[in-house]
């Protein structure tokens, strides 16, 4: 009789701390990117990648909130944020968002990360300046702006061919479609990672744009707000956290 009482209160603990039951008991929280690419999403439709994980880890360390996370379109998300906003957004930067400055707050940093100047190594380009890139045709994303140079690209002093995504760019330039691209070094490191001959490329030493990413969410949440910053705290030093890092190929570099 007491070894059933023993198997009936096991059960039900396992089932209060299944992912279902806590997601039950737990305000929802979305993790919205608008990030389209590795190793911050991975796979869509399978749901992998470093954002997906995030989710993971802060479901593993908090009681109040149980966080998922999905991938929006930037225009949608703009129309989002236009609204009460009871989500957060994540690998962002304020000056991305100007526009919802006193709505909207920022965590200290998650990652640090850069987007780099990157060439064929056979033909490297070392001049990164408007300047310097006279003449130059660059790789860009269909739908990013690439600040430093739009009054050169305005000009047509630098040519643009778009490609429909960042990961995409490295092929672009093996196929000699343009002299030179902007991708970000977490998205290069990872792909290293998965096999890409990091020897075909030079990566030039300033980068164009030094990146910090953060949580944003809205500023009349102080709860949420509470729970961030005390996750993000611990982050650093964790070795759950840093093992997740490095599942991307992101090192120490990347860490705040």
């Amino acid at each position: 009789m007491l070894l059933r009482y023993v198997n009936v209160f096991t059960l039900c603990a396992v089932l209060l701390c299944s992912p279902l039951a806590c997601a039950q008991q737990r305000q929802e929280v979305l993790l919205l990117t608008y990030h389209l690419k590795a190793p911050f999403i991975v796979d869509l439709g399978t749901q992998q990648g470093l954002y997906y994980d995030l989710a993971h880890y802060f479901n593993q360390h908090s009681s109040n909130y149980w966080y998922k996370t999905e991938f929006v379109p930037r225009k949608r998300l703009n129309s989002m944020l236009d609204r009460p906003f009871p989500h957060v957004v994540v690998g962002v930067q304020q000056v991305w968002f100007k526009k919802y400055a006193e709505r909207m707050r920022f965590t200290k940093p998650i990652l640090h990360d850069s987007d780099v100047f990157i060439s064929l190594k056979k033909n490297p380009i070392t001049d990164v300046t408007p300047q310097g890139l006279n003449g130059k045709t660059l790789i860009g994303v269909q739908g990013y702006r690439y600040v430093e140079l739009e009054q050169a690209l305005n000009n047509a002093e630098i040519l643009r061919v778009d490609t429909l995504q960042e990961e995409h760019v490295l092929d672009m330039l093996r196929l000699g479609r343009g002299d030179f691209a902007i991708i970000s070094l977490s998205t290069l490191n990872y792909k290293f990672q998965q096999g890409e001959d990091k020897s075909l490329f030079y990566i030039a030493n300033e980068p164009h744009e030094s990146i910090n990413r953060s949580l944003m969410f809205s500023s009349t949440d102080l709860s949420l707000q509470q729970e961030l910053e005390e996750l993000i705290a611990s982050m650093p030093d964790d070795p759950q956290w840093l093992a997740l890092l490095a599942k991307y190929n992101l090192d120490q570099r990347f860490i705040p």
